[in-house]
């Protein structure tokens, strides 16, 4: 893989005088937003896709820990670039899966690399809801971002510090679960700090716990997240440990051609 003078004391006075109640204006609106009733259920739910998407690239090191319904752990190490609706992962460790990467294109197109084959294979679209590696994250959950553009959003909750949101799928969309429930935290930069994967009926399949909120590569974000199913009372953790955003990757990476070594 090719992955390589001074001024007059009254003129000082007057501004201040004009600034400080535009200083309160820019305030009591940041205020206001979080006011319940404030914002409809699609602009709270922008706020939280551009907290977590709103960046034109990144490149990241992730730490995967994997648990099963015995505590037994096992642990991965990815390195991933994303660009709009694009994404590569590259597993660097353990041994047994160093090389190997997924690569999305976009919602329906998804490819893995096997390094041992040095071939490219596509994923299929009825296995979508399949999870890899022991985790419990599925290859459409990994490829979907910006809920709002696969999602129509209702509000069932709503107070100064939170919003609870019902996301129904839009119907020119078929994604592998047609209901969400987010937890919206307004303190937080409207962070989705939970999310519940709900089958047709409305049952909770699968949460994700978003949390640990910190500045990192000059944004803040939710270093922790953690998915568990309920059904086989299994998790995996992601831990992000090194991170940092729009450095102009080029479109290339984000090719069949450019997973494929050269000999």
């Amino acid at each position: 893989m090719k992955i390589t003078q001074q001024r007059p004391t009254y003129v000082i006075a007057a501004g201040l005088a004009l600034a400080v109640p535009a200083l309160a204006g820019l305030m009591a609106d940041a205020a206001d937003d979080k006011a319940p009733g404030s914002l409809t259920a699609m602009e709270i739910l922008k706020k939280s896709d551009d907290f977590h998407y709103g960046y034109d690239d990144s490149h990241r090191t992730i730490k995967v820990i994997s648990k099963d319904k015995d505590g037994e752990k096992k642990e991965m190490i990815w390195e991933m670039w994303e660009k709009g609706m694009k994404r590569l992962i590259l597993f660097n460790d353990p041994p047994e899966l160093k090389g190997m990467a997924l690569l999305v294109k976009d919602m329906s197109t998804v490819y893995i690399y096997e390094p041992e084959l040095n071939k490219v294979r596509k994923i299929a679209n009825h296995a979508k809801k399949q999870t890899m590696f022991g985790m419990d994250y599925s290859t459409d959950e990994m490829a979907t971002f910006n809920l709002h553009k696969f999602y129509d959003p209702k509000i069932l909750e709503e107070d100064s510090e939170k919003a609870v949101l019902l996301l129904e799928q839009k119907a020119s969309e078929d994604k592998a679960w047609p209901i969400l429930k987010l937890t919206v935290d307004k303190v937080n930069h409207w962070a989705a700090v939970n999310i519940e994967y709900q089958n047709e009926q409305g049952k909770k399949k699968k949460t994700e716990v978003r949390k640990s909120f910190k500045k990192k590569g000059g944004r803040w974000i939710t270093e922790v997240m953690v998915m568990t199913d309920h059904a086989k009372k299994h998790s995996t953790t992601l831990v992000q440990v090194e991170c940092e955003y729009n450095k102009g990757l080029e479109d290339e990476m984000f090719t069949k051609r450019f997973l494929i070594r050269e000999e």
